[in-house]
């Protein structure tokens, strides 16, 4: 049996620390989204109200946090870590509770991971922690279950308002030990004027219309009499590792990676749904390119189809400006019998301490959620708003870039990831796997990648 090449693979852990990837939802796009300039936000103002309903008791009050400092940790960088800041900062100067907010940056996420395991159950653990749910459900038994902050009069949150699958990745049997600080998602890049050039009036929904026009491009291609360029046209594959391009495709066409409290790669649902990839790239109606981005290759046209996440719009706009491109471009979710995008991001979590702390983390984190803060961190990081609330504002926000406001209305299919601690390590297996198989394609059938990654898995959850 062939083997991936084990440099690949062994990468893709020894790096985990120190790659950006983690990072990739924390930087701002000012080329995709405005800068704010909405005057500084009304005070979260607490206002108890009679109820007949059992209200779970926290402990504490708001009227006694007066000089209650609290402590956050968080894995942003760039000018969404300022933002972050900023707000933080405003915070401490305006809530009527006296709450002072302290904060502490980590480089990425996988920093922050690090310092959280060695501060846990340690007086230097901090009270909140913005991290990936993977990560705050490897720390579950410090976590606080939030579940009897949000019905508290006044100072609740009504988790309804929370997008469809944005609330409960960090939500396991009915305990709540996160709320999103933040989500992105995975999408289709698409030349829409490429497309109408190929004789396409509308952008594929299906399968069979991807294929269709992924194929129609690369032959657009081999019409001249250059062989060297006879591979470009249709997608582009991911030149740079990640995990949510191959989950997109497995999660919109029947696969699944967590079943029964397991990780398993090599299904017969999982082959199925990433075949039709495979045989894109048989039929070179798909391409790997050679380079450190596919961002030139949408604008150019050597391809009609690449996958980027929000994060990547403003760089593709660029892209498209270098090469004096008139093309219009959208993105679109990935196709599939249940088309959607995949939605990534960090929760606020509350570490467990003492009351009193854990109420002013509780309110701090409460006005970040407010609709009004919700907006202004939207506009400012250019990342998805998590709250039914918010949207109302930034659907009428004419300033957003086109496609920004196409991935806005794409919400509606969000999607998430298996809600497990074991993520953490799965996604890398999976995001180095998938970009492995095309490389080396096609001398190992996919089936044989797949059980090579589910012995990897094995071998680390021995560990």
């Amino acid at each position: 049996m062939h083997r991936i090449p084990a440099l690949l693979l062994i990468a893709a852990f020894l790096l985990a620390a120190c790659s950006p990837a983690t990072g990739l939802i924390t930087e701002s796009q000012p080329t995709s989204t405005p800068t704010p300039t909405a005057p500084l936000p009304t005070p979260l103002v607490y206002t108890p109200t009679p109820t007949a309903t059992q209200i779970p008791d926290v402990g504490s009050s708001p009227d006694k946090l007066k000089g209650t400092e609290i402590r956050v940790w968080h894995g942003w960088d760039g000018s969404t870590a300022s933002l972050f800041d900023q707000m933080a900062s405003e915070f401490s100067l305006t809530n009527q509770w006296g709450i002072k907010v302290s904060v502490t940056r980590y480089q990425n996420l996988s920093l922050l991971a690090d310092a959280m395991g060695k501060a846990l159950s340690t007086p230097e653990q901090p009270d909140i922690v913005v991290a990936l749910p993977e990560q705050i459900l490897a720390w579950q038994t410090q976590v606080l279950d939030l579940t009897p902050y949000t019905v508290q009069p006044g100072i609740g949150f009504d988790t309804w308002d929370l997008l469809a699958n944005f609330g409960d990745q960090s939500s396991v049997d009915g305990v709540r030990y996160g709320l999103p600080a933040a989500r992105t998602a995975r999408f289709v890049f698409y030349n829409v004027s490429f497309a109408h050039d190929l004789g396409f009036a509308s952008a594929p929904h299906t399968q069979d219309e991807f294929r269709k026009q992924a194929c129609a491009a690369n032959a657009f291609w081999k019409k001249d009499k250059d062989l060297t360029n006879d591979g470009y046209g249709g997608l582009a594959l991911d030149v740079n590792s990640n995990w949510q391009t191959p989950y997109s495709w497995l999660a919109t066409n029947g696969g699944k990676v967590f079943s029964g409290g397991e990780v398993l790669f090599n299904t017969p649902d999982n082959i199925k749904a990433l075949e039709f990839i495979s045989n894109l790239r048989a039929d070179n109606c798909a391409w790997l390119p050679d380079s450190d981005s596919n961002y030139e290759f949408l604008a150019n046209r050597r391809a009609l189809f690449i996958t980027g996440g929000l994060s990547d719009i403003g760089a593709e706009n660029v892209a498209f400006s270098t090469v004096s491109s008139p093309d219009q471009w959208t993105v679109l979710p990935f196709p599939g019998q249940d088309a959607g995008i995949v939605m990534y991001g960090p929760d606020y979590a509350v570490l467990k301490s003492n009351s009193a702390h854990q109420l002013a983390a509780w309110l701090f984190m409460r006005w970040m959620m407010d609709a009004k803060n919700q907006v202004r961190w939207t506009l400012g990081t250019g990342l998805f708003p998590v709250t039914n609330s918010a949207m109302g504002s930034l659907k009428t926000n004419s300033s957003a870039t086109p496609q920004w406001a196409a991935a806005l209305d794409l919400l509606p299919l969000a999607k998430s990831y298996p809600s497990t601690a074991a993520w953490s390590q799965a996604n890398k297996i999976l995001a180095d796997g998938f970009i492995a198989y095309f490389r080396s394609y096609p001398s190992q059938p996919l089936s044989n990648v797949l059980e090579q990654m589910d012995a990897i898995m094995k071998d680390l959850s021995k560990k």
